[in-house]
């Protein structure tokens, strides 16, 4: 039986531009996760906003101030995490089981405080995957197939050596040989649909807007929105979720992780 096929997008720093995002995955029938610190110096939208957000997508927390962890002292880092949860509850008031760390540094400390504060899971930014989520310390680790940004191949070889994630490596020589990120999208969308898998698209509102990629990302998304009538289009929580039966040991070093 061929493995289980799903989509899932996330979406970090709560920029107020993250509606416009909003407006185009309701639009294509796409499900979302939104990863909002309270303060982050590209600019949050309100309490408001995030309130409001919520009503149709999942929030997640992404620390208190957009802390990237790896150079925040111990007691510093561990509040951020938690405060971040109580937060994020608050304003929604809804549960916050996501976490996901500002550039996707953390380490084995980091996982700890992720755990004790009560997340269920944490998004990492490992790209070129197609992995499910995966388990690593009473976590359930979550990495990603593609950012919404024209990365060079220097930054996939950077990310893949980091985490020693060979498999990925593979991803990209087999499905890759692509200079831009729209067409790397739908080949490894097209893996995913004939092997199972992941397919999890991730970014930032407001790179795509200094990066000029919101033609990019209506190309991608509508795409998406078309194969998402035969593959399930979940939110990082719901995928937790469907997954949870399917879980495999992560291979993350616990050194520093980051997406470059």
């Amino acid at each position: 039986m061929q493995p289980k096929s799903y989509i899932t997008t996330s979406w970090d720093d709560g920029n107020i531009l993250d509606f416009r995002i909003a407006q185009m995955l309701a639009k294509h029938g796409l499900r979302g996760t939104f990863y909002i610190p309270r303060e982050a110096s590209t600019g949050v939208m309100s309490e408001a906003h995030v309130r409001e957000l919520s009503q149709s997508f999942e929030i997640g927390a992404h620390t208190m101030r957009h802390v990237f962890l790896d150079t925040a002292d111990d007691n510093v880092a561990q509040r951020e995490i938690h405060d971040s949860k109580s937060w994020v509850e608050n304003v929604t008031g809804k549960p916050s089981p996501m976490f996901c760390p500002p550039g996707g540094k953390f380490n084995a400390a980091h996982l700890g405080f992720i755990k004790s504060s009560g997340f269920a899971a944490l998004r990492s930014v490992e790209l070129l995957s197609i992995d499910a989520p995966r388990t690593k310390n009473g976590l359930v680790l979550i990495p990603t197939t593609l950012q919404a940004h024209p990365h060079g191949l220097a930054v996939y070889a950077r990310n893949i050596a980091k985490r020693q994630a060979w498999r990925n490596l593979w991803m990209y020589v087999r499905h890759g040989h692509a200079v831009q990120w729209e067409k790397l999208a739908h080949n490894l969308l097209e893996a995913v649909r004939r092997q199972g898998g992941v397919f999890h698209l991730w970014g930032h509102s407001w790179e795509i807007e200094q990066a000029g990629q919101w033609e990019r990302l209506e190309n991608v998304l509508a795409f998406l929105g078309a194969v998402a009538k035969e593959i399930p289009c979940l939110t990082n929580g719901e995928l937790c979720a469907a997954s949870d039966q399917k879980l495999s040991p992560a291979p993350v070093a616990a050194r520093s992780q980051s997406a470059a």
